[in-house]
């Protein structure tokens, strides 16, 4: 089983690694007179804090693997020349849960205005964008219907969770209750939908 987390810290270090190729470049970067290095530098730092967010969601899920879940992580979609599944369970009544982790900022709140996705004032839209297009290959590939969640670390959420655009955004705190509480009685199917999950869904190997 792939970790949570692996895929995005793997990417951050390449991205690190690559602006810093050679002696030369290793040097300017050094010394601070390297923008491909910064820029590269802010883009694993991205990634640093999607794989941290990740590896506490994952944390968080391990009571429901002990309840009968199944629970995986860092998955690749197929269709999906990039995009991977942070986590994807399947619960004991046949339910399939797509779950993105976030961590952003503290300092402002999440929040949902005509069915945009704002952090403080910026626009994260594509946030949602992303977990939907993601939970269409995922429908298609599994052949369940696929309920999105995005899972929020540090950034306070408004009302304690909200629905944008049919995704739950909830705070990572409130993730197992909402998971529970979405799924449905016992289904003699669900060991069956979590085989066909875990073989259509393998191990993600690439980049973020």
């Amino acid at each position: 089983m792939s970790a949570a987390g692996g895929s995005a810290a793997r990417w951050g270090e390449e991205q690190r690694r690559a602006a810093r190729k050679g002696v030369w470049r290793w040097l300017l970067a050094a010394l601070g007179l390297n923008p491909a290095a910064r820029r590269a530098d802010a883009r694993a730092a991205q990634c640093d804090a999607g794989a941290i967010g990740e590896q506490r969601t994952a944390v968080l899920l391990q009571p429901l693997e002990a309840a009968g879940w199944t629970v995986l992580h860092d998955r690749a979609i197929p269709g999906a020349r990039t995009a991977n599944a942070d986590h994807v369970l399947v619960s004991p009544g046949g339910r399939v849960f797509l779950v993105d982790s976030k961590l952003w900022s503290g300092r402002y709140p999440v929040h949902a205005i005509g069915g945009r996705l704002l952090h403080g004032r910026e626009d994260r839209s594509q946030s949602v964008r992303s977990i939907l297009y993601e939970t269409d290959l995922v429908t298609q590939a599994v052949r369940a219907p696929v309920q999105p969640v995005i899972a929020m670390h540090n950034a306070p959420v408004d009302g304690g969770g909200f629905i944008v655009e049919d995704v739950p955004v909830a705070p990572a705190a409130r993730l197992v209750e909402v998971l529970v509480g979405n799924d449905g009685p016992w289904s003699p199917s669900a060991v069956r939908l979590a085989a066909t999950v875990t073989r259509v869904l393998p191990p993600y190997l690439g980049g973020a």
